[in-house]
């Protein structure tokens, strides 16, 4: 009876270990897969952030790209706008100028677009065939009340010719885009058209950018205006293969690129595609899409961006091939242990002491590890409560675990800083992102200290929000340097100011006493040498004295000088003027000036940055043609909610390389020179980038240079 009972339980005796076996392999190597998908998910999200940013610099790239060029296509209204009648010359030396090809590619061509009446077209086209153009005519044929007509076009070569007379105001694409710029008084962009450049072979989508013409001298503030003084519009043209050349940068091969004309994504839509390009061939479907609208010149373009091989191959594969590889064999070795453990139980209690033992020390050398690392550790649970606080926390604030758990711990937050402390804690738990923030503590010997405290959303193996975990570190020490800094810096200045101010008396009484010198000997018939180093002296101390002038104007061009509001432009050019009319006149310049802008700036800085210009276009725009005279241009005009002004002479310009530098203190375009100190567009610029502005250097139309600066309508540095 005992062996027939024997023999019935020894069969499930060794079916029970194999099922045990298979059962720990299972959960062992499911555990494992989670572990491996985790980590290949984390992967993937790396790679994504960096689809994301690449995404981002594609579309920004893209955007500069097409604000830059219509620049160019301002330039080239601004010709028109500043010329009765722009000769066919002169538009091709200016065109040529602008060196297209090498700066700008994509354009196909620059070029001009006239509005001839419906009356005036037989005399318009007889007066072209007098230029020379035996065959020219408006096309397409067909009777219209308006028409318009391409005369200007650069390059006036190759297919480009296929344009010349073309009238773009009959295809209604075109049209569309001429009536939005010309009743809208600015740029417009067409949508996607088959250029009349265009041929069979390696045909490209193309699109125009237009910017209306109006008559000179007649105001254009309305709609009704604008529509009566349009005499044309100035364009480009594009071939989107040539103008996206280049904008991927050296990453190029790593994302595809689809645009589309409008909101829609469509084959009749499509404007560009780079998948065509060498390199760029996709055997499987892109682990990233995005899909981004943008609009260029108020005219909706969509984008649609896939990553390609080469940038997929970056994601990192061997932590997910190592995590499986371990995990495999952490299962086959835990299998194998749940094997003997169900085979022996001498054997499997010995293991199971072991592995007690190994438990425990794991957690003593994690508590050792926790408790002696050098910052403050906390954790909450997802009731937004904290239950746990390491050795650093509590011998920190010298309280107990007990005090510290909950919302004990804001008690030691200084009272200043905690409802802010509370409200950035709640709010970032409320969307478990991770935060950062500086407040103060109370440490155990009743000092406030300030902590940087960051905090970290934690989550299960299934993505579960489960807490937080945070660390904090002393930074007190850091605030104090700061703040000793700033003040060292602030004192800085002030004795730079004071000093300055200081040096104005000694340099003064020097100029008096030199020139009472003067007068003295000069009545004691005082030899031609001690004239010559009377007037060495006396021009070292005029010179000393307007260095130490611009140093002060220097020092106090980053802060206002009174209300900040929109000041008359206009009325602070006029005292300028009245200021330096003596230099003017002594130079027999000419000085022009358009009507200009308000500009959101204090009065007295709005003067000394116009005087600055305007005294260095006097000392460095002298024309290279001695017997000419100097003469310097003032125009500007409203752009939104920013004011730009251009201050422009006849001299002999500025070098590209130079134009950064002459804002620099103390550069000057001649090195070793004594002209002036070195100081007056440094000033300059301080005064502008003090507002947020912008000031660079440009060519001017009459060959010289033109200082450009803008002010913006917004909040100075100081309240941003």
């Amino acid at each position: 009876m005992r062996r027939t009972i024997g023999n019935t339980h020894s069969p499930h005796g060794k079916i029970g270990p194999q099922l045990l076996f298979f059962l720990v392999l299972s959960i062992s190597l499911s555990a494992t897969y989670a572990v491996w998908h985790n980590a290949r998910q984390q992967a993937e999200q790396n790679l994504k952030t960096d689809f994301d940013f690449s995404v981002r610099e594609t579309v920004a790239r893209i955007e500069q790209r097409m604000a830059t060029y219509e620049q160019v296509l301002r330039g080239a209204r601004g010709l028109f706008a500043a010329s009765v009648n722009v000769e066919r010359d002169e538009f091709r030396n200016y065109v040529a100028m602008l060196q297209l090809e090498q700066r700008y590619p994509g354009i196909q061509g620059l070029g001009y677009s006239l509005i001839v009446p419906k009356a005036d077209r037989d005399e318009h086209i007889s007066a072209m065939r007098r230029q020379g153009f035996a065959d020219y005519t408006i096309r397409p044929e067909g009777e219209r009340e308006i028409y318009t007509s391409i005369v200007q076009l650069e390059s006036f070569s190759g297919r480009n010719l296929r344009a010349f007379g073309y009238d773009m105001y009959a295809e209604p694409v075109r049209r569309a885009a001429m009536i939005q710029a010309r009743d809208l008084g600015g740029t417009s962009v067409s949508g996607k058209v088959k250029l009349i450049q265009e041929t069979d072979e390696q045909a490209q989508a193309g699109f125009l950018m237009y910017l209306p013409v109006y008559r000179n001298g007649l105001s254009h503030d309305t709609l009704a205006e604008r529509r009566a003084s349009i005499v044309g519009w100035v364009y480009e043209s594009f071939h989107m293969d040539d103008l996206m050349v280049g904008i991927g940068g050296e990453r190029a091969a790593e994302l595809e690129l689809e645009i589309y004309d409008g909101e829609a994504v469509s084959e009749q839509a499509k404007m560009y595609d780079s998948h065509g390009m060498p390199g760029n061939i996709h055997t499987q479907p892109p682990c990233f899409n995005t899909i981004r609208h943008i609009k260029i010149a108020d005219h909706p373009w969509t984008l649609a961006i896939h990553s390609q091989p080469a940038f997929e191959a970056r994601m990192s594969k061997g932590k997910p091939k190592l995590i499986a590889i371990v995990g495999i064999a952490l299962s086959l070795l835990l299998s194998l242990l749940a094997w003997l453990l169900a085979t022996g139980r001498t054997r499997a209690l010995a293991l199971a002491e072991d592995m007690t033992r190994e438990l425990k020390e794991s957690e003593m050398r994690f508590r050792l590890m926790a408790d002696s690392a050098p910052v403050l550790i906390w954790m909450a649970g997802k009731d937004k409560r904290c239950f746990w606080f390491n050795k650093g926390w509590l011998d920190f604030t010298g309280r107990s675990m007990e005090q510290e758990i909950g919302d004990g711990w804001v008690q030691v937050v200084h009272a200043d800083d905690l409802q802010r402390c509370i409200d950035c804690y709640v709010s970032h738990f409320d969307r478990r992102e991770p935060f950062r923030m500086e407040y103060r503590i109370k440490r155990h010997d009743g000092e406030y200290r300030w902590i940087a405290d960051v905090g970290i959303p934690r989550f299960d193996d299934s993505r579960n929000f489960i807490g937080y975990i945070g660390s904090g570190l002393d930074i007190t020490e850091h605030k104090l340097t700061e703040e000793a800094l700033r003040r060292a810096n602030a004192e800085l200045t002030r004795f730079a100011e004071i000093s300055a101010h200081h040096l104005m008396e000694p340099v003064r009484r020097f100029t008096i006493y030199t020139q009472r010198l003067r007068q003295r000997l000069t009545e004691l018939h005082e030899d031609q040498e001690i004239g010559i180093s009377l007037d060495t002296l006396e021009r070292d101390a005029d010179h000393l004295r307007g260095l130490v002038r611009d140093i002060q104007l220097y020092l106090a061009a980053g802060e206002p000088h009174g209300i900040l509001r929109l000041e008359d432009a206009n009325a602070a050019l006029t005292a300028v003027k009245q200021r330096l009319s003596s230099r003017w006149t002594d130079l027999e310049a000419i000085v022009m000036a358009g009507n200009l802008p308000q500009a959101m700036l204090d009065r007295p800085r709005l003067m000394d940055l116009f005087t600055e210009i305007l005294d260095n276009a006097l000392r460095y725009g002298r024309p290279v043609d001695a017997g000419s005279r100097p003469q310097v241009y003032i125009s500007g005009e409203r752009d939104g909610a920013l004011s730009r002004y251009r201050i422009s002479d006849n001299g002999a310009g500025i070098p590209v390389e130079y134009r950064r530098r002459v804002f620099e203190i103390f550069e000057r375009l001649k090195p070793g020179s004594t002209e002036g100190s070195g100081i007056g567009l440094s000033i300059a610029r301080r005064i502008v980038e003090s507002r947020n502005g912008s000031i660079w250097i440009e060519n001017a139309p009459q060959g010289g240079a033109m200082v450009v600066f803008e002010l913006p309508d917004g909040k100075i540095k100081n309240d941003a």
